[in-house]
C-alpha cells in the first residue's frame, strides 16, 4: 500500500457539514478537556491548592452549567413529568446523561448549520480536521489509559467479595455476573487492561494513530457489547468512545478494504501535519506531548497502586474478616433452635470490610449492619443504618476456626458461636487452571 499526502484540497459540501457537526459535538462532549488536564496538576495541587485550585474551580463550572441547564431542558422542552435531580454518578446512563447527550447533539446541528451558512466559501478544513483528530486521539487515549490501568491492577473487576461468593447466581444482577466473570481471573483482567493501555499508547503517536484507532474499535466494541448485554450503565459513554475511534479510522477504511478485502493496490492518504516555523514552538509541542504521556502513565500506575491499598488486593482486612456460619445461639440462657421461620436468629455473619457486616437470618433475609470492632478491648458495637439508636454490644473471642460473641441485644443476653468458613474452598476460587481436562468440568 502506498502512503501519500492528501491529493485534493477541496471538500464536498456534505463532508464539510459533517466535519462541522462532529467538531462541535466532540468539543461539547469532551470540554473542558484538555484544559482541565494539566500534566502533573494533581501533584502540583497537593503542594498547595493556591497554585491551581482556583483554576480547577473554574473548570468545575462547566459541570455546574450543565447541571443547571439540563433539568430545564427536561422540564421545558421535553415536558418530563419527573424533574431531573439525579446527575452522573456510578451510572453514566441516567436521565440526565441522555438529555445531556441529546442537547449536545442538537446544539451541534444548530451550530454546524449556522457555521455552514457563515462559511460557505471555504474549500476545506484540513488544518482544523488535524487538530480535531488530535483532540479526539488524546481524549480517547486518556480514557483507555484510565480504564486500562485499573484492570491491569485488578481493581475495576476485583476478585469476588465474600458477599458475592455467597450470593446465588439467580439473585445476581447481569452486571454483577459480568464483574464476577472478569474478576475471578486476574490474568484475564490484566490482559483486558493491557489491551486498553496499548490502544492508548498507539493513539498518542501520529504514526501509529490509525493502528490505535482500529485496535480501539475492536477493544471498545467488546466493551460496548458487554455494557449492552449485561446492563452495565456506561452504555452512552462507551458508545461515544467507539464513535470517536470510528471517526479517526473512517477516512482510511475504503483504502483498507481495497487492500485487505479486494486484494488490490491501494493508496493510504496521510494527514498533513501543520508545520510550525519557529523552533521553540516545535520544541514546546514535543515537551508538552512527553509531559502528557508521562502524566497519563504515571498517574495510571500510581493511582491504581493507591486504590489497591484502599479497596484492592493490598487493602488491610478487618480484624474479624471472613464468613462465619452460626453453630450455637443461646438467648437468655436458652438454646435457640435453628428454625427457618425465625427472623431474629442469625444464620450467617459476613465481615468483609471495616465497620461493616452482612447478617443472614434463618429465613434467608439479609440485613446490613454497622459492625465496629475494638481490637484492644475485644468488643463489637452493632447497629443498622436505619436504626442507630438500638445498638447491640458484644465481647468477642476468636481463634483460627471459631468466633464467639457474647453480649446484649436490647434486653436479651445473647451468646453466639460461629465457625469460620474458608472462602478459598468455593469451587469458583479453588478450581484454578488446568492444561489437561479429560472431561469438561462444568459445574
Amino acid at each position: 500500500m502506498q502512503l501519500t499526502q492528501p491529493a485534493t484540497a477541496y471538500w464536498t459540501a456534505s463532508r464539510k457539514f459533517w466535519f462541522r457537526f462532529f467538531c462541535c459535538l466532540f468539543i461539547l462532549y469532551t470540554f473542558p478537556f484538555p484544559f482541565d488536564d494539566i500534566p502533573f496538576g494533581s501533584s502540583i495541587n497537593k503542594i498547595s491548592e493556591k497554585i491551581l485550585g482556583w483554576y480547577f474551580t473554574i473548570m468545575d463550572q462547566v459541570s455546574v452549567f450543565w447541571h443547571w441547564l439540563i433539568p430545564h431542558v427536561g422540564k421545558k422542552m421535553l415536558r418530563l413529568q419527573t424533574p431531573v435531580t439525579i446527575f452522573t454518578n456510578g451510572s453514566g446512563d441516567t436521565t440526565f446523561d441522555y438529555i445531556l447527550l441529546l442537547t449536545q447533539i442538537l446544539l451541534s446541528f444548530v451550530i454546524g448549520t449556522v457555521w455552514t451558512l457563515l462559511d460557505r466559501k471555504r474549500a476545506s478544513y484540513n488544518t482544523a480536521y488535524y487538530w480535531l483528530c488530535v483532540l479526539v486521539r488524546y481524549f480517547l487515549a486518556g480514557m483507555m489509559f484510565s480504564y486500562g490501568f485499573i484492570k491491569v491492577f485488578h481493581l475495576q473487576m476485583p476478585y469476588p467479595y465474600l458477599t458475592r461468593l455467597l450470593q446465588p447466581y439467580g439473585d445476581s444482577s447481569p452486571m454483577g455476573l459480568a464483574w464476577t466473570y472478569v474478576g475471578q481471573s486476574k490474568a484475564f483482567s490484566i490482559i483486558a487492561g493491557w489491551s486498553e493501555v496499548i490502544c492508548g499508547l498507539l493513539l498518542v503517536f501520529r504514526r501509529t494513530a490509525l493502528t490505535g484507532a482500529l485496535f480501539s474499535l475492536i477493544v471498545m466494541g467488546n466493551v460496548v457489547v458487554i455494557n449492552f448485554c449485561y446492563d452495565v450503565p456506561v452504555k452512552l459513554f462507551s458508545c461515544m468512545l467507539e464513535i470517536m475511534a470510528f471517526y479517526l479510522a473512517a477516512p482510511y477504511l475504503s483504502s483498507l478494504y481495497t487492500l485487505f478485502i479486494a486484494h488490490k493496490p491501494g493508496v493510504l492518504e496521510k494527514q498533513k501535519q501543520p508545520f510550525f516555523t519557529k523552533r521553540w514552538i516545535r520544541l514546546a509541542v514535543k515537551i508538552l506531548k512527553v509531559l502528557i504521556i508521562a502524566d497519563a502513565i504515571f498517574y495510571g500506575v500510581v493511582n491504581s497502586i493507591d486504590r489497591s491499598k484502599i479497596y484492592g488486593e493490598d487493602r488491610p482486612l478487618p480484624a474479624l474478616y471472613g464468613i462465619y456460619n452460626t453453630v450455637t445461639v443461646i438467648r437468655n440462657r436458652d438454646t435457640v433452635a435453628p428454625l427457618i421461620t425465625d427472623t431474629t436468629r442469625w444464620k450467617q455473619l459476613v465481615i468483609q470490610s471495616k465497620d461493616y457486616a452482612r447478617i443472614k437470618m434463618m429465613n434467608d433475609s439479609v440485613v446490613n449492619y454497622v459492625f465496629r470492632v475494638d481490637t484492644i478491648k475485644h468488643t463489637a458495637e452493632v447497629f443498622t443504618t436505619q436504626d442507630s439508636v438500638s445498638r447491640a454490644y458484644f465481647h468477642y473471642t476468636k481463634d483460627s476456626a471459631y468466633l464467639n460473641l457474647s453480649g446484649w441485644i436490647k434486653k436479651d443476653s445473647v451468646y453466639m458461636r460461629f465457625k469460620r468458613y474458608d472462602e478459598k474452598k468455593f469451587r469458583l476460587m479453588a478450581r484454578g487452571f488446568h492444561w489437561i481436562n479429560e472431561f469438561p468440568y462444568n459445574k
